[in-house]
């Protein structure tokens, strides 16, 4: 075969795919990202049910036996499963009461124009960007009981005039593991509940204005109905996210004190990786996913609506004169005019006829003082834990474990150097690194081929494949933990890197497509029309036009991959053991001989954070904008 043969190949590939139908070119391109879901995960899926009707023990014997529905009669004799599944719930529900506010709070305060709206937009994200293993890290340090700067707030306030044992208390590490996931769940709630304040019309608001409505009554009658869609969309999956809370409680709490932290996420981790018990664990693990499935009905439902909501409902800008009262308008929205009677009947409520007595007016400075003081302790709550990390982290040992802390200017590199001298520390990094870019490419690549026919095509069965892939998204990865291990020892790929690229690039690639998905759909036609009509084969105007088109929402979804399989700690546990261990995982097992008390060094605890971290919050302040536009585009219109 000559050169120009193999040069000409894929020209004659790309002719080819011009001539096949609409339906036959989006299977074909669509091929190799739906069989990467198909063959990695599709099985850990299915087999996770099939797993749970045998009697599976590696500690007691080598033998498989089926069981039935034995292993889930087991759940109604096991005191701690049960014991863990009032503790889930309750942990889930006042997650979500705490988030939620909070994340409404920081978007309505984003929504605004003030000095200092584009800094706290970045910090908004670096919780975010922090691994949750790492995140448990953080607040233990805080947490600590000699030491800890939350001791020492409660010291300073008069409360205590001693150690408080924060974490060896079951009430009070509870506490601290809702507040931690609380902390970094935030990000993502606000981004959302921020995405639906801007699709409110201005026009709206502008008549409330006019009207003489106050804060509240713009909010109660405006503002809120327009974001209640969302809102609830904000509560159902912060509720799945606090049920599938485990990186957290890992390196926060370990399930304890004895198991009054073990919710039962990390009951199902203890008995599968801990016991080898993977039939019992593999029928826990279905009892989960009914969990999380019953709580993503609402989700499904509620993104069913939203995507069938009548376009012409949207109001029109139809205020010819901004300066003139809503009742003056000559062409009048009925929508206009029923906010106009809810605002006046708030009015009616707020003024009595029979009365001379006027509603309390708050007093502008106030207003602006209030603002401010939110807005401070908005900013406190974000990058608290992230700025005492890493100024411990360059603190002498002394400075640090006295109490209250005794910082100083003779910042020190030392606990870097130490931790990184360990064993592995470096290969660590090299191993995250490669996992992170070749998982980031695959994805990419992968996802954008099965993106663009379901954005600009007319597939059949399009629907069904989308919410085939969203519910695989649902699925709680801890449920298919086991079978992957299983699968790739069978295949004796275990403990390398290539196993981690795949797992990470399939697990992945269901939101990577339904981002790419909403992004491709917002090129305009015209441009891909005009490409086709100059001789621009299909495949050459996906990668010539519309990724180049949408180079700012690729990106976008590009690094949040990235972040993503930096982030990733499961898996990485699963599969990794000596050769494939990632930064994640080295974190996770911190031990040293000269520990402070609960089994860290919290100088090198401080710097491992620090260099766990740093990586991933540089991404976030650099890129922001992109990744809160792909954030946003994925869980937003997704």
């Amino acid at each position: 075969m000559s050169a120009n043969t193999l040069m000409d190949a894929p020209g004659r590939l790309a002719r080819r795919l011009d001539r096949v139908s609409d339906r036959k070119f989006g299977a074909l391109v669509s091929l190799p990202g739906l069989l990467v879901v198909a063959i990695v995960v599709l099985p850990p899926v299915l087999s996770v049910f099939g797993m749970s009707l045998f009697r599976l023990n590696l500690l007691k014997d080598n033998g498989i036996a089926f069981v039935g529905i034995q292993n889930f009669s087991n759940m109604f004799t096991d005191r701690l499963f049960l014991e863990s599944i009032p503790r889930t719930l309750i942990f889930a529900v006042v997650t979500t009461v705490i988030t939620v506010p909070l994340a409404l709070g920081a978007a309505l305060a984003l929504n605004r124009v003030f000095r200092g709206q584009k800094i706290l937009s970045i910090f908004l994200l670096l919780p975010w960007a922090v691994a949750p293993v790492v995140t448990g890290l953080f607040w233990r340090f805080i947490f600590q009981p000699q030491f800890g700067i939350a001791t020492g707030l409660m010291s300073a306030l008069g409360l205590t005039d001693g150690s408080i044992d924060w974490l060896g208390d079951s009430k009070r590490a509870m506490g601290v593991a809702v507040v931690a996931t609380a902390w970094r769940s935030l990000p993502l709630i606000a981004l959302l509940i921020g995405t639906a304040l801007r699709t409110i019309p201005k026009n709206q608001l502008k008549a409330a204005e006019l009207d003489g409505a106050g804060s509240w009554a713009t909010f109660r009658h405006i503002t809120l109905p327009a974001i209640r869609n969302m809102l609830l969309v904000g509560i159902v999956l912060q509720v799945i996210i606090s049920l599938q809370v485990f990186d957290i409680i890992f390196t926060l709490t370990r399930g304890g004190p004895g198991f009054d932290t073990t919710v039962m996420y990390y009951y199902i981790y203890n008995t599968a990786f801990g016991t080898l018990n993977f039939g019992y664990s593999s029928a826990l693990s279905v009892l989960l996913v009914v969990f999380i499935a019953a709580f993503s009905a609402p989700l499904l439902y509620l993104r069913q609506r939203s995507r069938h909501r009548v376009k012409a409902a949207l109001i029109k800008a139809q205020i010819q004169d901004a300066k003139t009262p809503m009742r003056s308008l000559s062409l009048m929205d009925p929508t206009l005019l029923a906010i106009s009677d809810k605002i006046d009947d708030a009015f009616s409520r707020q003024y009595d006829d029979n009365s001379n007595r006027r509603r309390f007016v708050v007093p502008v400075w106030l207003k602006t003082w209030a603002s401010r003081i939110g807005v401070f302790l908005l900013f406190g709550w974000l990058m608290g834990p992230i700025i005492w990390i890493f100024v411990a982290s360059v603190q002498p040992t002394a400075a640090i474990t006295h109490a209250p802390p005794q910082l100083t200017w003779a910042l020190t590199a030392d606990h870097f150097i130490e931790l990184l001298d360990g064993a592995g520390w470096y290969r660590a990094i090299w191993v995250s690194l490669q996992v992170a870019l070749l998982s980031t490419f695959l994805t990419i690549l992968i996802a954008s081929l099965a993106a663009y026919p379901l954005a600009r095509l007319k597939v059949p069965g399009k629907g069904i494949l989308l919410t085939g892939l969203l519910l695989i998204q649902m699925v709680p990865a801890i449920s298919l933990a086991m079978p992957v291990l299983l699968i790739f020892r069978a295949v004796q790929l275990q403990d390398t890197i290539i196993a981690l690229v795949i797992v990470n690039t399939a697990f992945i690639t269901p939101l990577a497509i339904w981002i790419l998905l909403n992004i491709f759909e917002d090129v305009p036609r015209e441009i891909e029309s005009a490409a086709r009509m100059d001789g621009c084969s299909r495949i050459g105007t996906l990668f010539r036009i519309v990724i180049p088109v949408a180079k700012s929402g690729v990106a976008a979804t590009a690094i949040l991959v990235m972040i993503s399989t930096w982030n990733e700690f499961l898996f990485a546990v699963v599969l990794g053991n000596r050769d494939a261990v990632t930064v994640t995982r080295q974190i996770g097992f911190l031990e040293t001989p000269h520990s402070l008390g609960n089994s860290y060094s919290y100088d090198l605890l401080a710097a491992g954070g620090t260099l766990a971290a740093l990586p991933c919050i540089l991404l976030v302040i650099i890129f922001h904008r992109r990744i809160v536009s792909g954030l946003t585009e994925g869980y937003g219109k997704g």
